[in-house]
């Protein structure tokens, strides 16, 4: 798994595309979630580098949100990196 390297940020977060299990689409971190769960500087370049350094974590996450909805843009916020933190802690599906 990697980051998408054509990542675009922005005021409102970092879009980028990635693979769900029926194919690429598009998805969204906002920057409130990279601020507040990772520590992002505010900038679109704090914002792109807190992607790029957390991937892992927000493909994750935006993988779980899909589910059933794939045909939708997908957006990550901070309580789904929080929610998907409990259930990994709790091992909870």
């Amino acid at each position: 798994m990697t980051f998408d390297a054509t990542a675009r940020p922005d005021a409102d977060g970092v879009s980028f595309r990635m693979h769900f299990p029926d194919g690429p689409g598009e998805a969204r971190v906002t920057a409130q979630a990279l601020k507040e769960y990772f520590g992002a500087a505010g900038s679109p370049q704090g914002l792109l580098e807190s992607y790029r350094a957390n991937f892992r974590a927000i493909h994750a996450v935006a993988q779980q949100k899909s589910v059933g909805d794939s045909l939708s843009r997908i957006t990550v916020e901070t309580g789904d990196l929080q929610e998907w933190q409990v259930k990994g802690a709790a091992r909870v599906d």
